[in-house]
């Protein structure tokens, strides 16, 4: 019997799990040798006779990571990775994972403007990896865990999610697109995450990456704690570089209320619309307003960017000129509502 592949074990280490999503990043865009099963369903699978060209560092061959077994490694095989998670074969050699020195390694980060939210609110927390001083060279991707109490968070689809930012040092545009992976058990309060680049060029740098937004249980009161752990990121040769973890305390104040905050279309302007040059300005009509939050989504509702202020500016100006033509959004949160306006570019 030659060598067998269990489909989305790409490592194979008897599980799949997020840690397989880094291994499918680095071997995407590979070609060779079809299996004789094409298929995915959860059975070990006879790789090809003649293996593929490329290896991974540990040895592996990459017609493991040809999920699907036709050929080639694309998104299908990611699809394959979340459709077969969490299943085990054999023994399982646990993945490791070196928690990072604060002294030293760059950490990711967790942190929220505001950490007292209502019950039925919605608590955000901003996920950041590195700083100016602790920066990430040769980023390719990152595999972590958040752990939460369950009880806390709602149990609806999109009661638990993370926002990845469309326009930072880690994403961009087209190809240089991050693709997030996520996976999350309900029950036991513990949401698996791959974010990965998948063009073959490695990227470095440091700050936010996306928000969290989360749902708090209409009935939870008290304190909870949201922990980000077993962090592995990788280079594109699967080289692994430590990662200081790190945790966020918040309450749910039963003396608050959830409130709506309306959503608005007018009272504010956005010009030049057309964008005719490098940058963009919005300007509330009413001074006394001050801008909290921006957010600018593409005509897809995908969040390219979020800027956070001081509420004390009525007006902000934004660079434009990296974005492709199109329709965009911006959604501003200021003192007192929610402004909404469309622009073109």
């Amino acid at each position: 019997m030659g060598q067998q592949v269990w489909p989305g074990d790409i490592n194979n280490n008897g599980i799949v799990n997020n840690i397989d999503v880094l291994y499918w990043a680095v071997a995407n865009g590979a070609t060779g040798d079809k299996r004789t099963d094409t298929t995915s369903n959860w059975e070990a699978k006879d790789l090809p006779a003649n293996l593929w060209d490329q290896d991974f560092p540990n040895g592996l061959n990459y017609a493991y990571a040809d999920c699907d077994g036709d050929g080639d490694v694309d998104d299908d095989d990611k699809t394959v990775i979340e459709n077969n998670f969490g299943q085990v074969h054999g023994e399982v050699v646990p993945d490791e994972y070196t928690p990072g020195d604060p002294a030293t390694d760059p950490t990711m980060g967790l942190a929220s403007d505001n950490p007292v939210v209502a019950p039925a609110g919605t608590l955000m927390v901003d996920l950041s990896l590195g700083s100016e001083d602790k920066a990430i060279t040769d980023f390719y991707g990152i595999a972590f865990t958040v752990i939460y109490d369950p009880d806390a968070v709602g149990n609806k689809g999109n009661d638990f999610r993370l926002d990845v930012l469309a326009d930072t040092w880690m994403s961009g545009q087209g190809d240089e697109k991050v693709i997030q992976f996520f996976q999350n058990d309900r029950d036991l309060g513990i949401a698996q995450f791959a974010l990965v680049r998948k063009n073959g060029v490695p990227v470095s740098g440091f700050g936010d990456i996306g928000t969290f937004n989360i749902v708090i249980e209409e009935i939870f009161t008290g304190k909870s704690v949201l922990t980000a752990s077993d962090i592995q990121m990788a280079d594109v040769n699967l080289g692994t570089s430590p990662v200081v973890p790190s945790d966020l305390e918040f309450s749910v104040d039963s003396t608050l209320t959830a409130t709506i905050v309306p959503i608005v279309r007018t009272g504010l302007k956005v010009y030049p619309n057309p964008v005719s040059g490098r940058e963009i300005t919005i300007d509330l009509e009413n001074p006394e307003e001050g801008i909290r939050l921006v957010e600018l989504y593409d005509v897809n509702g995908r969040l390219l960017r979020r800027l956070r202020l001081d509420g004390q500016t009525s007006r902000q100006q934004l660079p434009i000129s990296t974005y492709p033509r199109g329709v965009y959004t911006f959604k501003v949160l200021t003192n007192k509502r929610i402004y909404v306006q469309s622009f073109v570019k």
